[in-house]
């Protein structure tokens, strides 16, 4: 077994360590036994091929396909312990290499709250490129994934528009989940006309690709399709896995994260045989069925303690993560939202996972609020604010400083805190008044703040555009991929 586990491996990153060394080692060992006595079931033949040429076991009568240890080990150790995710300009990359925690709205919406009637309705088009824009202003929203679906565009090449829509509202990185190689292909043109041709792509990729593992154990052809076209063309590529702890997974914690560890792990192998260096992102979704309902909650203390504990055993793999944080299952904004995006928020941050996904997301990710997401923003900033900790040494230590001020002064004017004062933690929609002060002002509330904000990004800011001709040449695409469809 390849030395994963051990202190040596931890001196370049840093984070809370939720599990023991031993822990994390008995769920690698357990992983690679489940993928070697069970496999995984492959539904596409190509990709089937792939594995059987390279070692693993396939059975083509069942569609299994089943990995030696070997094959897992060297998947992990090829994929990059660092990547970068290109914005459409260098200004806006985000590197993923072990020293911080980036941010990204929840994908694949379907509602939205209505930033002017307050109600629940079918996400648009419009609603997705608002959020694209909206994202792009908001400075702690470091990775755009589509928001919502364009539910009002046909079905065939929706995610065509989702990219169209994307590509033309935000200069960040952007995720794509398209269900087939025609798709992948042709918003891989799209990005190459974003970012000013096919050769301006091989150095610059604002986009990634990836897929779900569906739980237990099945790669679909739509996650097989995807992941080896975007890997084969060098795009950063993600496996996900989405296990419910006494649904679709075991009921035990520890279960559920060596399920999750197996799908994600045999969808890096994968990618890893398609091309060898591809950069990958771990990205777990996995949480605990509620039984009681059925539902599948991301706001939850479970979904909290299998996202550090991913994001500890990632930083043993050295591999970039991917895990829900500032979640929620509540329907509105209000005091469930806040608790729960907080309790996952906190924990992933402080495990040290490279992405955190969860902004402007209520419902379970079903639904996308522009107001929630610009109280997401400050949330996240505090978040931010309390992983930089502080430093103690003989100057913050504050010795001499309190012998100064002694017993009858006050330090609120001397030099040092005037110096100092911009290091505190300042909120911009969260009060912090006194109640008179508060009540003078019309008691004023975060959400209705956040909303003006969001409201007032969506009508006036406008982030970089791309040129008339690039923004055609995009459509052109969509449009072309509408009469094949029409053909078809």
């Amino acid at each position: 077994m390849a030395d994963f586990f051990n202190d040596q491996r931890l001196k370049v990153v840093s984070g809370l360590n939720l599990l023991p060394i031993k822990d994390y080692r008995d769920i690698h060992l357990a992983t690679l036994k489940v993928l070697e006595k069970t496999g995984v079931f492959v539904e596409d033949q190509h990709a089937r091929e792939v594995f059987g040429s390279c070692g693993a076991r396939v059975d083509e009568n069942n569609s299994t396909v089943k990995l030696p240890s070997f094959m897992v080990e060297d998947a992990i150790q090829s994929a990059p312990e660092k990547v970068t995710l290109a914005g459409r300009n260098p200004d806006r990359d985000i590197p993923l290499d072990g020293t911080r925690n980036a941010y990204l709205n929840f994908g694949g919406g379907i509602n939205v709250i209505d930033p002017h009637t307050g109600l629940c309705r079918k996400s648009t088009k419009a609603d997705l490129a608002a959020s694209a824009r909206l994202c792009d202003a908001l400075k702690e929203v470091s990775v755009y994934s589509r928001a919502v679906y364009p539910l009002d565009q046909p079905q065939k090449v929706l995610h065509l528009h989702t990219a169209e829509a994307s590509l033309c509202n935000t200069t960040k990185h952007s995720f794509h989940g398209p269900e087939s190689k025609w798709e992948t292909e042709k918003i891989i043109d799209m990005a190459a006309a974003a970012v000013g041709g096919p050769e301006n792509l091989k150095k610059r990729k604002p986009i990634s690709f990836g897929s779900a593992v569906s739980s237990p154990l099945k790669m679909t052809r739509k996650f097989c399709e995807t992941t080896m076209t975007a890997s084969s063309a060098g795009f950063c590529t993600y496996a996900a896995s989405m296990v419910m702890a006494g649904g679709t997974g075991p009921v035990n914690l520890a279960g559920v994260l060596v399920l999750t560890n197996a799908e994600i792990l045999a969808g890096l192998v994968l990618i890893q045989l398609i091309r060898k260096g591809t950069p990958f992102i771990y990205s777990s979704y996995s949480t605990a069925m509620d039984l009681r309902l059925g539902t599948s909650p991301l706001g939850s203390p479970e979904t909290a303690l299998i996202g550090a504990s991913v994001a500890g055993l990632c930083r043993y793999y050295r591999l970039p993560c991917l895990v829900p944080g500032i979640s929620s299952d509540s329907k509105q904004h209000g005091i469930q939202a806040a608790y729960e995006k907080a309790l996952t928020g906190v924990s992933a941050a402080m495990a040290g996972a490279s992405l955190i996904v969860g902004i402007g997301g209520l419902e379970t990710g079903l639904t996308f609020d522009f107001g929630q997401a610009v109280l997401d923003d400050e949330i996240v900033r505090m978040i931010q604010h309390l992983k930089q900790g502080f430093e103690v040494n003989a100057e913050t230590l504050s010795v001499d400083l309190i012998h100064e001020i002694g017993h009858t002064g006050e330090f609120l004017s001397h030099d040092s805190t005037l110096l100092k004062m911009k290091s505190l933690s300042q909120t911009h929609l969260f009060d912090r008044s006194n109640r008179e002060d508060w009540e003078n002002r019309g008691k004023p509330q975060s959400y209705t703040k956040a909303l003006s904000r969001a409201i007032d990004i969506i009508e006036n800011y406008e982030p970089e555009p791309l040129s008339p001709s690039v923004a055609r040449q995009i459509q052109d695409i969509v449009e072309e991929a509408e009469k094949e469809v029409r053909v078809k």
